[in-house]
């Protein structure tokens, strides 16, 4: 049932005519659910180039506490025609979750993902169990995905093969940074939460995923990280993706404690419609580094 209740926001749209002339006839569709926010790219196969972009942000729920927001997915589809009517080849969903843990390989069970991921997280009857193989880390990530999320997004789009949103990130940064002889601390920010990781050339040497709320909150944990790894700010390297931006508070803040920070680039096996030239190129480099699930 759709909440009717539920107000969302368009921060971003873009359409190319190649779409809305119907010349898109092998299309994927990427998606990405975050606790108040969903976001979707629609690329052309054939020529490898994203198409379409909506980024929908709730402005009525900022008490959730819940990985997602009953009733979000279909009222998006009550009013975006593309979503509702678009019958992609394949369908790839991001979903964020915070009750995750990244299994080595060697300690990976397929048969045991609830008892492993109760470990270290408190877990919902609500919750439905699954695994991605993260190959360049020899890794699987362990996540749980709300039942209420799977039959709102299944009911539309039944083939959809489903990824925890840090999964690509993790994958992509290690693919960028596998020639890199010095340590790289890459950061997504999302509306929430913020992934860390650490690569060096093609180690993983730590990733995790924090909650915050404030500018302070998001230099003490990348502070926590590399200091943890025994980094240093004036000589480290990091690399921001996701919401952040040089004019806002998270860069000043950070500038003043880490020497290095730069902003990332857009992710590089795709071509982007001419409507994505008026977008920081490093926004959105978590949804389309989920293009690496079917590469």
């Amino acid at each position: 049932m759709v909440q009717s209740d539920l107000q969302f926001s368009t921060k971003n749209k873009i359409t190319d005519e190649s779409y809305t002339q119907g010349m898109v006839e092998d299309s994927i569709l990427l998606l990405l659910a975050e606790r108040q926010r969903i976001v979707y790219s629609v690329i052309d196969r054939q020529r490898q180039k994203a198409v379409v972009l909506r980024d929908f942000r709730l402005v009525n729920d900022s008490g959730a506490t819940s990985a997602y927001t009953e009733g979000f997915f279909n009222r998006i589809l009550e009013e975006d025609e593309i979503l509702r009517d678009i019958l992609p080849s394949q369908t790839i969903i991001g979903v964020h979750s915070s009750k995750h843990s990244l299994v080595p390989d060697p300690l990976f069970s397929k048969d045991h993902l609830e008892e492993t991921l109760s470990l270290t997280c408190r877990l919902s009857t609500l919750d439905r169990f699954y695994a991605d193989p993260i190959r360049s880390a020899n890794a699987h990530m362990i996540y749980a995905v709300e039942e209420g999320f799977l039959s709102e997004t299944g009911e539309r789009f039944k083939e959809a093969s489903l990824f925890h949103a840090s999964s690509a990130f993790i994958e992509s940064q290690l693919r960028i940074n596998k020639h890199e002889s010095e340590p790289v601390i890459s950061v997504l920010l999302r509306q929430d939460d913020l992934d860390i990781v650490i690569t060096q050339g093609g180690e993983l040497r730590f990733f995790n995923i924090f909650p915050y709320q404030t500018s302070e909150d998001f230099i003490y944990y990348l502070l926590f990280a590399m200091e943890q790894h025994q980094l240093n700010p004036d000589v480290a390297t990091v690399r921001c993706y996701g919401e952040m931006e040089k004019t806002g508070a998270h860069w000043m803040l950070a500038r003043k404690y880490v020497r290095n920070i730069i902003l990332g680039e857009a992710a590089d096996h795709l071509h982007y419609s001419y409507g994505f030239d008026k977008l920081s190129a490093h926004a959105y480099f978590g949804l389309f580094s989920q293009y690496l699930c079917v590469l």
